[in-house]
């Protein structure tokens, strides 16, 4: 077969990210290389010219979409996946109106919610409670750090004038879970969905409350405060019972978003002991270091056959198409 793996080289757009926010772009070029190899795959850089891109993408018989947006819009990496669609070409990835979905974590929230499924609450003007501004349409850590997490209506407002100023789109507002967060990874054969052992991000104990999330210092500053205090472990050490939630969870959630492809939830166990969806993430990192090839590892799964997994899957959707 002949194999592409296409990702986005567009960070001469993304003037509003701040220079360690930027080696994300490294990062995805640096994942596409990592998946290309096993394959023998051809990688074709997706610049400026999108249509150009695609009529090249159109020659191969399945492709690998790593582009976490185009033309430095990250919303508009539904558009690339649609395109792909639409020009016929089979998509290891996510489908694009799942992919379209979850980029829009307000939209996401919302369709959780009203499946009857536990997503923090959105903030509507309350003075009081803690909340975390993010922006709605990012992934990566970006726009998330400690100042994220705020208390009282004056705070929520300063925060989402500053997203929304920088990064140019709406700020998500939703309520601070305090507690344990896990992980979640899954990705679909032609059998159907594999859960990988959840992992669990451990907190160092100096961090206070607040400063417990997973922003764009703890994934891209190393050698950082953030980063040195916040330990992906996987396999988490937890019991059956938590472990089976977690995976139920994360199962519902799939089929609600008619996600394919491989993917990671996000959750937080409050005090309580309730699991509460945080995030989705259709596409997630899957190089070397990033916790999905951790929880691979720890399933005994080698890189190539859930590479392989994938492809067999995006062509036998592509046949019932």
């Amino acid at each position: 077969m002949k194999i592409a793996v296409c990702y986005n080289d567009d960070w001469h757009h993304r003037h509003n990210l701040n220079d360690l926010e930027l080696t994300a772009n490294e990062s995805v070029a640096d994942m596409a290389r990592e998946v290309a190899e096993p394959l023998g795959a051809e990688l074709v850089p997706v610049r400026d010219d999108i249509v150009g891109a695609l009529r090249r993408l159109k020659q191969f018989d399945v492709v690998f979409d790593l582009c976490e947006g185009v033309l430095g819009r990250p919303h508009w990496e539904m558009h690339f996946a649609l395109g792909l669609e639409m020009f016929g070409i089979p998509n290891a990835n996510v489908e694009s109106i799942a992919t379209g979905l979850c980029i829009d974590k307000l939209l996401v929230k919302r369709l959780l919610r009203a499946a009857g499924l536990p997503s923090p609450r959105a903030w509507h003007g309350e003075e009081g409670g803690t909340w975390i501004v993010k922006p709605s349409r990012e992934d990566a850590g970006i726009g998330i750090d400690a100042a994220s997490v705020v208390t009282g209506a004056a705070a929520v407002e300063a925060r989402v004038r500053e997203v929304t100023e920088t990064y140019k789109q709406p700020a998500l507002v939703e309520e601070f879970i305090e507690g344990r967060e896990f992980n979640q990874a899954m990705y679909f054969t032609v059998d159907g969905p594999i859960l990988l052992p959840p992992g669990e991000i451990v907190f160092d104990p100096s961090l206070a409350a607040r400063e417990r999330v997973v922003g764009w210092k703890a994934k891209w500053a190393t050698n950082s405060r953030e980063d040195l205090a916040t330990r992906n472990v996987t396999p988490a050490v937890i019991d059956d019972t938590l472990r089976r939630e977690i995976g139920d969870l994360a199962r519902s959630a799939a089929s609600v978003l008619s996600l394919s492809g491989y993917c990671r939830f996000d959750m937080r166990q409050s005090i309580d002991g309730k699991l509460w969806i945080v995030d989705i993430n259709p596409n997630p990192d899957i190089s070397a270091i990033a916790g999905f090839r951790k929880a691979l590892a720890a399933a005994g799964i080698p890189f190539p056959d859930f590479l392989n997994a994938l492809m067999m899957a995006a062509l036998a959707r592509r046949r019932r198409s």
